[in-house]
């Protein structure tokens, strides 16, 4: 089997399992076997559960770049652009329920991370000013606030799993849709029209099917 199959097998097995009973409670046994290969072959690719989180992640930073390049600074449907974020958010959930646990063991993930949460802040900073130049935000939306805005929608966008697992609830697409609510209160306030971050009725299985997708189209992309 070639490598860059092999790898592809190894991910997707622990990103099953880390997202089900969360990294720390899995072991290299249960990922090569969830892969259908030896221990001695998982080792052989991956030599630490580090690893395998930060190929991971990399495979996240990916997704996020291709379904929401930073260069793309048009204007998209504010509800699209939002449940998009949350779809991947669903599909990597064990690495927003324990952002903090994962960073405080891999420095180079800190580095990445915090270069990631730079380019997104800033893209999201760049779409809100362009909203405001085109008249869809309030008039005396400052940029003090919308600046402001953006930090808190980022906290809630990246820790409000990790809340979630600390109150031990379990983490399903309902609990998402309450996420994605409380950002969407949040712009509320500033926008004309406030219907525009409604959530479809459906959202439930609309997430569902984009995040079967997403993760097939991962796969096919290495």
């Amino acid at each position: 089997m070639a490598t860059r199959e092999t790898q592809a097998k190894i991910t997707n097995a622990a990103l099953e399992l880390f997202n089900e009973f969360g990294s720390a409670s899995v072991s290299f046994e249960k990922i090569a076997g969830k892969a259908g290969i030896s221990k001695g072959n998982l080792h052989y690719h991956f030599s630490s559960k580090e690893q395998i989180v930060m190929a991971l992640w990399l495979k996240l930073d990916k997704i996020r770049q291709t379904k929401h390049p930073l260069s793309d600074f048009g204007l998209p449907n504010l509800s699209q652009l939002l449940m998009g974020y949350f779809q991947i958010i669903w599909n990597y959930r064990f690495i927003y329920s324990e952002l903090n646990f994962l960073l405080a063991k891999d420095s180079e993930l800190q580095y990445r991370f915090a270069k990631e949460r730079k380019q997104r802040m800033d893209h999201f900073s760049l779409l809100l000013n362009t909203m405001k130049k085109q008249d869809l935000l309030v008039k005396d939306a400052t940029n003090t606030e919308l600046l402001r805005l953006v930090k808190t929608i980022w906290v809630v966008s990246n820790y409000w799993l990790g809340h979630i697992a600390a109150e031990g609830t379990e983490i399903t697409y309902e609990v998402m849709a309450e996420g994605y609510e409380l950002i969407a209160q949040l712009m509320k306030p500033y926008l004309k029209d406030p219907s525009s971050v409604r959530l479809p009725d459906n959202y439930c299985e609309i997430a569902r099917s984009s995040a079967e997708l997403q993760l097939k189209a991962a796969d096919a992309g290495g």
